[in-house]
């Protein structure tokens, strides 16, 4: 209901708690429950809801032996869980709510293990893979460090502004008290390949400790402020055509065929 843009996800739960929401006939119970614009009936309060079917809303599950519709979810990654599938019990897929999946999602956005925040989550394999290989995605980190950056520093850590390459900003934010220390939060913005893994390298040969990194926004789709660590939800329908187009090449002009002398 939130990805066709009906109404926010906290509505659509409590649409479903107060019993309001049917699919073809039968009360709806969950809200994991998904559906198919498509064909299924949705009824709000009784009256038929249209829905806007979304281009490739399938995908083949053969363990369930049958079409599985597409998913686009935006995950709050704690810290400490790896986006690898094969990686114990702290990985991602070890989350309540993504270990009761009856199909396979992938990581369409990369995230260290430390790091927590806005994760992209799809069972569009071909979306996931082209999309996680894309060199230049705006992104938006929130960094608490041990200490306050001198100009120097913070310059050193920038990349040099050259024409038509990406660039990244960093800012100082506000203090924040830890236990018996305080931390320095900074707003990290840019489309810059590598750019936390970079930031990551640079604070590090400054010898600065780094407390956390979140990432807040993905290509302007944003992490939600009510959104708890290990839940998901429903990427819009909008958002979801933007981040697909981003992932289509540009096909090569073809070349001026050589005209005929007179």
């Amino acid at each position: 209901m939130s990805q066709q843009e009906i109404c926010s996800r906290r509505e659509a739960e409590r649409w479903i708690s107060e019993g309001r929401i049917e699919v073809n006939g039968k009360t709806v119970t969950s809200a994991t429950l998904m559906f198919d614009p498509a064909c299924d009936r949705i009824k709000v309060d009784g009256k038929p809801v249209k829905m806007i079917p979304v281009a490739g809303t399938f995908s083949s599950d053969p363990a369930a032996g049958k079409a599985t519709p597409l998913v686009y979810w935006l995950l709050h990654k704690p810290a400490g869980f790896s986006l690898e599938k094969n990686a114990g019990p702290e990985t991602i897929y070890e989350l309540p709510r993504l270990a009761r999946l009856s199909f396979k999602v992938n990581a369409a956005s990369s995230l260290g293990k430390n790091s927590e925040g806005m994760c992209l989550l799809s069972n569009d394999r071909e979306f996931a893979t082209a999309f996680r290989a894309l060199e230049s995605v705006e992104q938006v980190l929130l960094v608490l460090i041990d200490r306050r950056l001198e100009d120097e520093e913070l310059a050193g850590l920038l990349p040099a502004k050259t024409p038509g390459r990406p660039l990244m900003k960093m800012e100082y934010r506000h203090k924040a008290k830890l236990g018996a220390t305080s931390g320095y939060w900074y707003f990290v913005q840019g489309s810059l390949h590598g750019m936390k893994r970079k930031l990551e390298t640079g604070l590090k040969r400054l010898k600065v400790k780094t407390h956390k990194f979140i990432q807040l926004a993905i290509a302007g789709v944003e992490l939600p402020e009510d959104l708890k660590p290990g839940d998901y939800v429903q990427i819009s329908a909008a958002n979801i055509t933007k981040l697909k187009s981003m992932t289509r090449k540009k096909l090569p002009k073809a070349p001026r065929k050589p005209q005929k002398e007179s």
